[in-house]
């Protein structure tokens, strides 16, 4: 009977759904058992989802681009002789096999189903090519059946600026259109990249319209800065770009403190500030940690340091350490990651200080902190002035976003709403 092709947990990052990018069977097609049968896009990372079982892949399918639950059926594999039966909407009459989490890869745009003019390509490396302008039809791949993969694309320019206003894996708007949502843009922390909000954004783009960006040296952003002033610049010109009467700036950690000098900066229109797990508010960091994380070439040795993010390590899906570690191989981050650190946390310290930047904010400004965050002590954000609304989540470590979206999501959507009136 048929066997369901389930996204599992496994598949996750950050988040509790996936987005499929792409199917790699048509509905009728014989598979084999362990086959690629599609990719899901989660924060961090595309999974490839294999076959579950030999059989006839049944119709029709989870479309593409569509935001799936885990739990959820992608589709169903059928024997030969019952694939007449065996329709999508029917019963199993045999316990669902999940599908099988194939190795990740950092994350891919949408893309459509196999075509036989299609240049044959991995998710990876259309973005790449995509963010690079390169043209994978005069690119030869060394994969199976002359497969493009990111290892065949020629390397980015050592100092390229951050991505330009155009829709790309480096600067990529939840969602888009002129609607009258603000803009929300959304900066990351150190380590991360821009699909680290997966799992807060969906929560928060009712109200805005969400613009996540790669810092320098993290995720599809190759570019060389390493000063934090220089960073600064480099955002606001970005930003600067998207030419938004009204916007609202959120970071994270390393990202908190770098929206924050922008809005200091008085370039932008920025209507509030909210701020996660703050950086730059006192010389306190866990150095162990960054040394850790850099030093970390297996997933045996960087696990631990990444467990060190979250109150709860059960939050961090399996297969995160190895999402990182592919990500940072495959794009040749660690390099610019380590001169970034030695910039701007040198001897394990913070080399930066955003408090009298914060000080002379006249948008409304939340700060946000576990109580349990082991990378950044929490107690830094008692030093504020009284007009900086302060929130600590008890329970909670360096990841409040991943920890309690729900309640993160409230208080950014409150802090947008105050800004409202003070543009």
């Amino acid at each position: 009977m048929p066997i369901d092709i389930t996204l599992t947990g496994g598949a996750g990052e950050y988040m509790e759904s996936a987005t499929l990018v792409e199917w790699r069977a048509k509905p009728g097609e014989r598979v084999e058992a362990g086959a690629l049968l599609a990719v899901v896009e989660t924060a961090k990372a595309a999974t490839e989802i294999e076959a579950p079982a030999s059989g006839v892949l049944l119709g029709p399918l989870a479309e593409i681009g569509a935001e799936i639950a885990i739990g959820t059926v992608l589709g169903r594999i059928a024997a030969p002789g019952e694939a007449e039966a065996g329709a999508f909407g029917a019963e199993p009459s045999v316990p669902a096999a999940a599908a099988i989490p194939a190795a990740t890869s950092p994350g891919a745009a949408p893309e459509s189903a196999e075509r036989p003019d299609r240049i044959r390509a991995s998710p990876l490396a259309r973005r790449l090519a995509a963010t690079r302008g390169l043209d994978l039809a005069e690119i030869r791949g060394s994969g199976p059946g002359g497969r493009i993969k990111s290892r065949d694309l020629p390397p980015p320019a050592a100092a390229r600026a951050l991505a330009p206003p155009t829709v790309s894996p480096a600067s990529t708007p939840a969602r888009g259109g002129a609607d009258g949502r603000p803009l929300l843009v959304c900066l990351h922390g150190f380590g991360a990249n821009r699909l680290s909000w997966s799992g807060l954004l969906p929560r928060l783009a009712a109200a805005a319209r969400p613009l996540a960006l790669d810092l320098p040296g993290h995720g599809a952003n190759g570019a060389a800065f390493c000063e934090f002033d220089a960073i600064v610049d480099a955002l606001a010109e970005r930003i600067e770009a998207e030419a938004a009467p009204c916007l609202h700036l959120l970071g994270h950690s390393l990202g908190a403190a770098l929206a924050t000098r922008l809005a200091a900066t008085g370039r932008l229109p920025v209507a509030s500030l909210s701020l996660l797990a703050p950086a730059g508010l006192g010389p306190e960091i866990d150095g162990a940690f960054l040394s850790g994380f850099l030093r970390a070439r297996e997933s045996a040795s960087l696990r631990p340091w990444l467990a060190r993010l979250v109150a709860d390590p059960a939050l961090l899906p399996a297969g995160f350490a190895e999402a990182v570690l592919r990500e940072r191989g495959e794009l040749g981050l660690l390099p610019h990651q380590e001169r970034l650190a030695a910039s701007l946390f040198p001897d394990g310290t913070q080399g930066f200080d955003i408090r009298a930047d914060l000080a002379r904010l006249a948008m409304p400004v939340k700060v946000i902190v576990g109580l349990a965050d082991a990378i950044i002590p929490p107690d830094g954000a008692l030093r504020l002035s009284g007009a900086v609304a302060l929130h600590r989540l008890g329970g909670t470590g360096h990841m409040p976003q991943l920890e309690a979206p729900d309640l993160v999501a409230r208080l950014v959507m409150e802090n947008m709403r105050a800004g409202a009136f003070t543009l």
